[in-house]
């Protein structure tokens, strides 16, 4: 998961999507269900509703890794445009776990490396005792 392509490209990559369509199309993706049609209204009223979500997702759009996910995460959480009652009370904002999914799915599709080199997770020998050790018996 550490290539040098970023979330940004590879999700463009994989849904076909160009490149200066990705905010929108993952702020659409990443909002709580219940948000979309009042977010629209509430950047229509004030452009400037979307600061914290769109710098956010540009900030995850440049990330390589899911590691450094959480840094952009806590950034969006003390953003200064990221407070209110329509924010913090009723979400009215891009969901931290919806984009953390979404990143993941697109990153784990494009891993190719096992996440332990030289481990195989499933014993190896005799299908009875790879039962066993299912079954948890000694």
């Amino acid at each position: 998961m550490g290539s040098s392509i970023n979330f940004a490209e590879l999700f463009c990559q994989q849904h076909n999507v160009a490149p200066d369509r990705f905010v929108e199309r993952v702020l659409a993706s990443s909002l709580y269900p219940h948000a979309h049609g009042i977010f629209m209204i509430l950047v229509w009223l004030h452009p400037d509703y979307a600061a914290a979500d769109l710098d956010f997702i540009h900030g995850v759009g440049r990330l390589t890794n899911l590691q450094d996910f959480w840094i952009e995460a806590e950034d969006f959480a003390h953003h200064p445009r990221n407070f209110g009652f329509w924010r913090q009370r009723l979400r009215v904002r891009v969901s931290t776990r919806r984009l953390l999914r979404l990143m993941k799915k697109t990153l784990v599709v494009n891993s190719t490396k096992a996440p332990w080199p030289g481990m195989n997770p499933w014993p190896a020998g005799n299908p009875a005792q790879i039962e066993k050790v299912d079954a948890g018996a000694p």
